[in-house]
């Protein structure tokens, strides 16, 4: 439709203007169109937060937790290692996380989280050919309940850096978020972000900019819920986790949903979707427990996904 309506527009550009006129025009349309293009690698990691719909601000499984509230690493069910892969939608690159627990104390947890975005053994597939994009950055969380057992609070600080062939920039960022869990099985969480800054990547003809930006700032509030109940000694087999997003800056909210089934202990079957203001999204994934590894995986669906799917693997300690 778009490009009907400029093949109309050139018509009649043709028809009331001088050749070199309409020239520039179509330039300067193509110009502006190009720089159009951009990518902002989304901050939130782990195959199993993805396909519970990004809903589990509130539950605290492992240390992935960290990427969507701080205030849950301190109700941690187990330590271990955490190392995720993700890829971009439309060959824009793919992404690497590493997070472990750093030290824990009684009523105190530290953690330390490095990650990478790259184009990867992409190469000339990449939506940018001929063009490479390194960003290398770290993360510091802490969390604490040390004002009452059921309620924790939390903060991430982030430092990243950016380059591509004609620029580079840093960017520090960091997060609030605060945990409520009166039981083992019902828990309540809210999570402050976008505080600080990000780094954008948007090409302009044939070059690509890495450039520092502010974004909007987001508030996430949600609850996840256990079944059955920890007191009845059984194993969980289900768990919902619901959530609500408010990007300030934008009209409307983003709702979060994701239920994750376990018909047998070392099976996990997880489906989440988010939707808004012109955000549509289904997720499905999957987690198999074996001795002392969880293997994840999350698939994105939907019209225009950011990520196409996540791969994840936890060590226990």
């Amino acid at each position: 439709m778009i490009f009907f309506y400029f093949l109309v527009f050139s018509a009649y550009c043709i028809k009331k203007m001088k050749t070199n006129n309409f020239i520039l025009i179509i330039i300067l349309f193509i110009s502006g169109y190009t720089a159009a293009q951009e990518i902002i690698v989304p901050q939130k990691r782990g195959a199993r937060n993805a396909a519970m719909g990004d809903a589990l601000v509130s539950e605290s499984g492992d240390i992935s937790t960290v990427y969507l509230n701080p205030a849950s690493l301190i109700f941690l069910k187990e330590t271990s290692l955490f190392i995720n892969h993700g890829q971009l939608s439309d060959n824009l690159g793919m992404t690497e996380n590493f997070a472990v627990p750093l030290l824990q104390l009684n009523s105190f947890i530290l953690s330390v989280g490095l990650e990478s975005y790259h184009l990867g053994y992409i190469g000339n597939k990449t939506a940018f050919p001929g063009q490479n994009i390194f960003e290398f950055g770290y993360n510091f969380s802490a969390a604490t309940n040390a004002i009452a057992p059921t309620f924790s609070i939390g903060t991430t600080v982030g430092l990243q850096y950016g380059r591509t062939n004609h620029s580079k920039t840093w960017a520090a960022s960091y997060s609030l978020g605060i945990n409520y869990s009166p039981s083992a099985d019902i828990n309540y969480g809210l999570a402050l972000s976008g505080l600080g800054d990000y780094i954008k990547y948007s090409q302009t003809d044939t070059v690509l900019y890495a450039e520092r930006k502010t974004p909007g700032k987001s508030l996430v509030v949600g609850a996840s819920m256990k079944y059955p109940s920890a007191s009845s000694l059984r194993r969980t087999v289900f768990v919902l986790a619901m959530a609500s997003e408010k990007i300030f800056g934008r009209s409307g909210l983003l709702y979060k949903a994701g239920f994750e089934v376990i018909p047998w202990k070392f099976l996990n079957l997880r489906f989440g979707y988010v939707f808004g203001p012109n955000v549509s999204e289904p997720r499905i994934g999957l987690g198999i427990n074996y001795s002392a590894l969880v293997f994840e995986y999350v698939f994105y669906g939907g019209a225009n996904p950011v990520m196409l799917q996540q791969f994840s693997i936890s060590i226990r300690m």
